[in-house]
C-alpha cells in the first residue's frame, strides 16, 4: 500500500459517488476491527454496484450495494454503516484505490478491501 488520503466530510458525497462510478463491479469484502480487538471478517467477496452517503437528522450513513454473483443469480446486498465519523481511502502501489476506510462513533474501522489490480488479491 502506498498511502491513506482522509476525505474532508464536506467532500464525502460527491467522493463516494465519483469512488462508485470507478470502482464498479470490482471485487470486495468487509473486514471490521471493532474496540477491544473484535475482528470480523468476510469470507466471500462480492462485486461492487454503488456506494452513496445518507443523511438523517445530522446523523450520517454509507450504504453500500454489492451483487453476489457466485450462486448463478446476481442478488443484491446492502450494508448500511451507521453514525460515519470518519472517510479514508488507502491506494495500491500502482495509485489504484485498494481500500475504502469508515470510522463509526464507536470507533470502529470498517474496511471494504477491493481486489488488487496489482495482485488480485484482497
Amino acid at each position: 500500500m502506498s498511502g491513506i488520503v482522509q476525505i474532508e466530510p464536506i467532500n464525502w458525497a460527491e467522493f463516494l459517488r465519483e469512488f462508485a462510478a470507478r470502482n464498479n463491479n470490482r471485487r470486495a469484502r468487509f473486514d471490521v476491527y471493532r474496540r477491544g480487538g473484535a475482528i470480523e471478517e468476510e469470507a466471500r467477496e462480492e462485486h461492487l454496484e454503488d456506494i452513496f452517503l445518507k443523511t438523517d437528522g445530522g446523523v450520517k450513513s454509507v450504504e453500500v450495494i454489492r451483487i453476489d454473483r457466485a450462486r448463478g443469480k446476481a442478488e443484491k446486498r446492502r450494508d448500511v454503516i451507521t453514525h460515519v465519523r470518519g472517510i479514508a481511502v488507502q491506494y495500491d502501489t500502482d495509485g489504484s484505490e485498494v481500500v475504502l476506510e469508515f470510522t463509526d462513533n464507536e470507533n470502529s474501522l470498517i474496511n471494504l478491501r477491493f481486489e488488487s489490480k496489482v495482485d488480485g488479491a484482497s
